[in-house]
């Protein structure tokens, strides 16, 4: 009976790798079960082995096959990292080894955007050399967040020896577009201009973005004169129009309502704006390199969107990555230590390393 009870406990854990979520709860818990995909593996594996040590009964019969069910379903996503990501075995340990690279200072840097006063976090190598500078971008729909969403991936970047720069800006409804881009390039002039009081150089600049963070960095990216070496995106909207006609089945935080209360409407009535607002929009010759990052479970922001944009960028001639990620979701890494985030922190390292890092002649 205790065994059976553990088998079903674990199927409720594993079932959410599969089930496509229809409401905010159940793509959290979507998140958590992929990326702890690998832990389950190893409980669901072991409750087998226990299952198959206990005495032959009816229960332990039935228990046996949720068993075998579970490990099926929580090994899914590691088998296809590992078959179908190229360099996915390269590193498991990438973030946790990054943590100690080196010594790091944060300070909170007060700005004021709008009439909202606030703060950017800084996460700065202890070396006097100028450093390049990494800028951090949250997601959160637009809607909510705050710059130490991403803390974890961003002391990791400062421990490589990038000033890390996380940024805030105002949220929809109270602002619409364009107000939370402007505050990003108004940001990233401010540390252009302070750049020597931080020890980092205003010349190697990156731009680092999640989900809706991630419009914004590729919008700054694109959309502005500033010396943006190269920009990184974590599952970001590219298309808005095209994400409102046509949002995922199913739609877990209804990206209609939230691009209505972005953009100030619906496309039939601000077309403009939304075209405005759409990263795909800016493509041209002479973008700066870019690594898309993109889950093919996404129930947010569909991969057909990065794929678009990674085909426009090198029509363009524009030096572009796709990482597509076969059984990531939405916002994966903000499970630091899940299947896909270290994996991912490996690509970004060595995209910013290549793009950014070494100094041009």
């Amino acid at each position: 009976m205790v065994l059976l009870g553990l088998s079903v406990a674990l199927t409720l854990l594993s079932i959410w790798i599969v089930v496509p979520p229809w409401n905010r709860p159940s793509l959290i818990a979507a998140v958590i079960s992929i990326e702890c995909s690998p832990y389950l593996l190893l409980l669901n594996a072991g409750a087998l082995v226990a299952i198959l040590r206990a005495p032959r009964s009816g229960l332990r019969k039935a228990a046996a096959v949720l068993a075998v069910a579970n490990l099926s379903l929580s090994a899914l996503p590691p088998f296809l990292l590992f078959t179908q990501t190229k360099d996915a075995a390269a590193t498991f340990s990438s973030l946790a080894a990054a943590q100690s690279r080196g010594a790091l200072r944060e300070t909170d840097i007060p700005v004021v955007l709008g009439q909202r006063r606030t703060a950017m976090h800084a996460y700065l190598p202890d070396s006097l050399r100028p450093a390049p500078i990494v800028a951090a971008v949250y997601g959160g729909a637009w809607r909510n967040g705050s710059p130490s969403n991403d803390a974890m991936l961003d002391r990791a970047l400062a421990a490589r020896g990038y000033a890390v720069f996380a940024f805030d800006y105002r949220h929809s409804p109270a602002v619409r577009f364009p107000s939370a881009l402007e505050d990003v390039k108004a940001q990233l002039r401010f540390i252009e201009r302070k750049a020597s009081e931080y020890h980092a150089d205003p010349n190697r600049i990156a731009i680092v973005g999640h989900s809706s963070g991630a419009e914004l960095a590729l919008l700054a990216a694109y959309g502005s004169d500033r010396a943006v070496r190269a920009v990184v995106s974590y599952s970001g909207p590219i298309d808005l129009a095209q994400a409102y006609r046509f949002p995922p089945h199913p739609d877990p935080i209804d990206v209609r309502a939230i691009l209505r209360d972005y953009i100030g409407g619906a496309p039939s009535g601000s077309a403009e704006r939304y075209r405005l607002a759409s990263p795909i929009a800016y493509v041209r010759k002479g973008l700066p390199p870019t690594l898309l990052i993109y889950g093919a479970r996404d129930h947010v922001v569909k991969i057909e969107a990065a794929t678009a944009l990674r085909d426009a960028l090198e029509s363009a001639g524009t030096k572009v990555t796709l990482i597509r990620l076969p059984w990531a979701e939405h916002a994966f890494e903000n499970i630091p230590f899940g299947l896909h985030a270290p994996v991912v922190l490996y690509a970004v390292e060595r995209f910013l390393d290549s793009a950014v890092k070494a100094k041009r002649s």
